[in-house]
């Protein structure tokens, strides 16, 4: 297997939900819907995908934890795109779980989850700068 990653795909109660949330609030645009009633959005080089839990857990053979135990990333460049980020992300309806501020290895981020559970990271780095596609460039 090589070590690529084109999907991830997370487990929801309510994709109608995550669309307002991530559509209306976050001003994201679906890149394409499933005929699971999945909804999936372009983020950088990687799809990511909201699915009914209950549609994932029979697919993958497991039950599906509400938010899980992961934190996705998104990378900004600069610190008041990670703050401004943060207060568009609670006034569309997610819980700031983590204010924005300082961090080890000279970060800069805050946390929060969406009106599912799933949680987000937008970091700010000075040691990992923004390619113009959007991925991350080691080197800053």
């Amino acid at each position: 297997m090589r070590p690529t990653m084109n999907m991830v795909m997370i487990g929801v109660e309510d994709v109608g939900a995550v669309r307002g949330f991530y559509e209306d609030g976050l001003g994201w645009v679906a890149w394409r819907t499933g005929g699971s009633g999945s909804v999936m959005y372009r983020a950088g080089g990687v799809v990511l995908v909201f699915l009914a839990a209950g549609y994932l857990a029979a697919e993958r053979g497991v039950a599906v934890p509400r938010g899980g135990a992961t934190s996705l990333a998104s990378f900004v460049a600069n610190r008041n795109e990670v703050d401004d980020a943060l207060s568009r992300a609670a006034a569309a309806g997610a819980v700031v779980t983590s204010p924005p501020r300082d961090r080890d290895g000279g970060l800069y981020s805050g946390y929060f989850d969406d009106p599912q559970g799933v949680s987000w990271e937008v970091v700010w780095s000075p040691n990992m700068a923004l390619a113009e596609d959007g991925s991350l460039v080691a080197g800053g």
